[in-house]
């Protein structure tokens, strides 16, 4: 060969010989660093994971870019892991080709590694504000209907459908259902509307409830078409949106309403569920209908509500299949049939439910008379009385209205459904565990929180059934009534009358109508309009005993034929703002709860004093400020009094012997002594106490034990506080300096919240040299209008490591000479401080005070910052601080990791919020990942901001409002 082409042959092999051979010689090398780099994608891969699960939740979505990364970092992981496996045990000869393709891989995995930085956040928002997820109930045998539905919603060319079929057959458990389906998908639709229409529909109540799920109020606006105009303004503007018509019981005029009519071009839907198929057509809606269960469907979810462990009862499982077809297919009635009878072993029992479930449907011949009477079944398994008779007022309430549960336990109590106890308390417990019972055997649901209850349409049908035999009910609620049922409706043998929230202006009956002797409750509350009661009314109720019209604004006077009442045992007046006059109730003996709170009476009304057996006295009326001597002695069985307003003698209030809730005001500090010697040993719920020089002072509904101090001068031992206090209000006392001036509040244990307004000479909240273990339980403080408040502490807090450790809620106003909130000291302790607010503090220059030593410490030993910590703060609002400078010095840095929501307005001076967002040891910043809204005022201010890494701005805009 030609030594020129030798030459060039070895000038072509050797430099990859050497390039192969390094990789030769360095594979164990090369491979413990492909190693290297799979164990630090791994970790950066599993950090992002971790803090894309704590950001992600309602109205936030993955990056998509995030998702790519993820998706291709595990894909590379699991190539580099199936290298390490074949290369490690490889050819000795191969070492160098493989130690290429290693090196390769580390130079693809560097480039993952290096995308794994994401400066605009891991998450997004979803589409703006789709809707809330609704509580849902199992769904069985539906899943058929829920697809055809779902295909109909998602398809382009049904644009409104009708679900229909009787009631109690699902409809709205399949609709919920797919309403939240709709919004966990969030790219058909940009808003999924809920609305239930009732038997009784109200287009008022239609066209806001439709605004309210938009974010808008129609309130102002009176007229019903120019209502529907703002609204189908409103609709227009989602680009697309399924609006869900919940229990329609007749055709509804999408124009009147301001509903716009579905198009195919607008990409919007319309759904409606109804018993009724004509409804659905009249409607131009494609029909859906939902049919009962199959037996087997029937069968399973009875057993998976009464207990499977049924099926290994011998002979029992054909009585079990029997009962189950005698609710036709209904999942409301099975389940209330299962609620009803679950832990019975029994065979007999069993069998003779079966014999009574045959002779009631067997009785009827209608389809809906048989499923009333399946659901009767469980309500005749109540047993007791009086339980029953708790479930039928239910039906007193108007369809699909959610009941509070002290209001209906108060109801109760005033029927006489629950025996009177030694206690108030006592007759509350009992309630509640009425209440349970009936939810547990699913005659009443949860409402959307854990305070009201509902019924279901057809269990309140059921108990309208029930009480149109006997007793015999009128229930007329929440149907927009404005005149009173026609005469032919007001039988001799009615029980009792619901008209409550209705529009009737005027109550006047035929007085040819035989006289009510059955007639023992009536309610009218929350009839805003009714201004007249003819005077003849009552001679035609002589046996009336429960009276309600609470919340009847118009209301000026009462008739006096209430004085004739002898059998009343309640009358309900509360928000009558307008009544000025009552007439006697000299004669209304067998009374036992008198409410007259937030009435415009200025004086008792006559023959107070002769209501002996009174257990319940609300006399917190606005213009009322006297309680007369020696009438509160003859109430000696009263549990509950208000008087906030009307001063009283402390020797006579001390006498009540049986009192557990107590609003009051005495003429002045001697007389709260005297109370209070007389009182040692008695538990009281509720206290509130003023002197005479208080104008106003008023404490609603307030549970626990409350202290309210009005108007007084020279503090110190003077003042008395009850040692098992909850609830302080100081309100003008203008001598008070700090609320360690109240010695008596050393002796608290069980403080929970402070309320001070307008104590002028008032400088620290509190001292630390006295009462540090009653500020250990404070939960809540609220300050405002402390004209001279320079500190919320007095001194330093080493000696007191526990002060304001249960802390969840500081809201502090005006108060122009305050400029720093906390110590940084003090803001260790408020490890579960939730809400922070401050507003019109002109003074006020930052929010956490650093001290010189700790700054120039901090200064010496390096340039981190000092790191703070509020792990529970979820909410910031600052308004109107003219001179806030900043949240604290620049050396602190405070981690809030469950911080949710801030809310910044007025706070021109403000330069920086970056303490709030300290970067982490990657330098990248991030918010918190319970970030959801941050909220400000002007957008030149935002604009304004500096910060402490350029990228802060960008990560924090998605989370951005503008206050209007």
């Amino acid at each position: 060969m030609d030594p020129t082409t030798i030459i060039e042959v070895i000038n072509w092999i050797a430099p990859p010989i050497c390039r192969y051979w390094k990789y030769h010689r360095k594979f164990n090398e090369i491979l413990s660093s492909l190693e290297s780099m799979r164990e630090d994608l791994s970790i950066r891969m599993e950090n992002i994971e971790l803090r894309l699960n704590g950001e992600l939740r309602y109205h936030k979505v993955p990056n998509k870019e995030v998702e790519s990364w993820l998706r291709k970092a595990k894909k590379i992981i699991e190539e580099i892991q199936r290298i390490e496996d074949k290369f490690s045990k490889g050819n000795y000869f191969l070492r160098g080709w493989r130690g290429k393709l290693v090196d390769e891989k580390i130079q693809e995995v560097k480039g993952v590694y290096d995308q794994g930085v994401f400066l605009d956040g891991l998450v997004i928002d979803a589409p703006d504000d789709i809707g809330l997820p609704l509580p849902t109930s199992e769904m069985v045998g539906e899943v058929s209907v829920k697809e055809k539905i779902w295909k109909h919603l998602i398809g382009d060319e049904v644009r409104k459908i009708g679900v229909c079929g009787m009631g109690g057959v699902g409809k709205t458990t399949i609709m919920k259902h797919i309403h939240n389906q709709l919004l966990e998908e969030r790219n058909k639709f940009d808003k999924v509307i809920w609305a239930t229409i009732s038997k009784e529909y109200d287009v008022v109540k239609l066209q806001q409830d439709i605004a309210t799920a938009l974010g808008e109020d129609l309130s102002k606006q009176n007229d019903i078409t120019t209502r529907a105009a703002v609204l189908q303004k409103m609709l227009k503007g989602i680009k697309r949106y399924v609006l869900i018509l919940d229990d329609v019981w007749k055709k509804i005029s999408l124009e009147e309403v301001g509903i716009p009519e579905p198009a195919v071009m607008d990409g919007c839907k319309l759904v409606l569920t109804t018993r009724s198929t004509e409804v659905a057509r009249s409607m131009g809606c494609e029909v859906i209908k939902v049919e009962p269960l199959s037996e087997m469907e029937a069968f399973n979810l009875f057993l998976s509500k009464v207990g499977f462990e049924l099926l290994h009862v011998p002979t029992l499982q054909s009585t079990l299949k029997l009962i189950v077809k005698q609710c036709g297919g209904l999942p409301l009635a099975i389940v209330t049939l299962a609620s009803s009878m679950k832990g019975e072993r029994d065979v007999h029992i069993w069998g003779n439910a079966l014999n009574e479930l045959k002779v009631r449907i067997g009785s009827v011949e209608d389809m809906v008379d048989e499923v009333l009477e399946s659901l009767k079944f469980s309500y005749d398994r109540l047993r007791d009385p009086k339980i029953k008779h708790c479930f039928l007022c239910c039906a007193l309430y108007p369809e699909d209205f959610a009941i509070d549960k002290e209001e209906l336990i108060e109801y109760w109590i005033v029927e006489g459904f629950i025996d009177e106890l030694e206690s108030r308390e006592a007759m509350y417990n009992k309630g509640h565990a009425n209440l349970k019972r009936l939810e547990e055997n699913c005659l009443l649901e949860s409402a959307d929180d854990e305070k009201r209850v509902k019924m279901h349409d057809l269990v309140r049908d059921m108990a309208l059934y029930i009480t149109s035999q006997s007793p015999r009910y009128l229930v007329k609620a929440g149907m927009q009534l404005r005149k009173l049922p026609t005469e032919h409706e007001w039988t001799e043998d009615l029980q009792k009358v619901s008209l409550m929230r209705n529009y009737i202006y005027k109550f006047r009956l035929d007085m040819t109508l035989p006289k009510f002797t059955a007639l023992s409750t009536l309610l009218l509350q929350d009839n805003k309009k009714l201004r007249e009661i003819d005077d003849s009314v009552f001679t035609l109720m002589i046996e009336l005993k429960v009276l309600n019209l609470s919340g009847c604004e118009s209301l000026r006077n009462l008739p006096n034929s209430i004085s004739g009442l002898v059998k009343l045992t309640a009358l309900l007046l509360n928000r009558c703002c307008n009544l000025q006059h009552v007439p006697s109730l000299a004669k209304l003996g067998a009374l036992k709860k008198l409410d007259l709170g937030w009435t415009g009476i200025t004086a008792i009304p006559d023959g107070l004093e002769m209501l002996v057996h009174l257990r319940y006295l609300d006399l917190n009326a606005r213009f009322m400020n006297e309680m007369p001597g020696g009438i509160l002695p003859k109430l000696f069985r009263l549990q509950y009094l208000r008087l906030d307003n009307a001063v009283a003698e402390a020797e006579e209030v001390s006498r009540l012997s049986k009192l557990e809730c107590l609003g009051i005001r005495f003429r002045n500090l001697q007389e709260d002594h005297i109370y209070f010697s007389l009182k040692q040993q008695r538990c009281l719920n509720y206290y509130s106490f003023n002197s005479v020089g208080l104008d106003y002072f008023f404490i609603e509904g307030r549970r626990g034990k409350a202290v309210g101090i009005g108007g007084l001068t020279n503090f110190g031992d003077s003042i008395k506080i009850p040692t098992d206090i909850q609830t302080l209000f100081i309100d003008r006392c203008d001598d008070l300096r700090s609320v360690s001036d109240i010695s008596s509040l050393k002796d608290a244990t069980d403080w929970r919240e402070c309320w001070i307004y307008q104590c002028k000479q008032m400088e620290y909240f509190c001292y630390l040299s006295s009462h540090t273990t009653a500020f250990q339980t404070l939960e809540y403080l609220f300050v405002e209008c402390l004209d001279n408040l320079i500190a919320i502490v007095g001194e330093e807090i080493d000696g007191a490591p526990g002060i304001f450790s249960c802390l969840k809620t500081f809201q502090i106003g005006n108060c122009p000479k305050l400029k720093r909130l906390f110590p940084p000291k003090l803001l260790r302790n408020l490890q579960n401080l939730e809400e922070i607010e401050v507003w019109s503090c002109s003074g006020l220059v930052e929010i956490v005070e650093a001290s010189s030593d700790e700054e120039e410490e901090d200064k010496e030993a390096s340039k981190n910052s000092v790191k703070l910590s509020l792990p529970n703060l979820r909410s910031i609002v600052l308004r109107f601080l003219p001179e806030l400078r900043s949240f604290c010095k620049s050396c602190y840095a405070i981690h809030c990791d469950s911080l949710r929501s801030i809310y910044i307005e007025g706070c021109p001076k403000l330069k920086t919020i970056s303490p709030l967002f300290p970067q982490p040891d990657n330098g990248q910043p991030f918010p918190p990942a319970s970030l959801e809204r941050l909220r400000v005022r002007p957008k030149e201010w935002w604009n304004s901001l500096e910060w402490d890494h350029p990228n802060t701005k960008n990560v924090l805009e998605r989370f951005l409002e503008y206050s209007s």
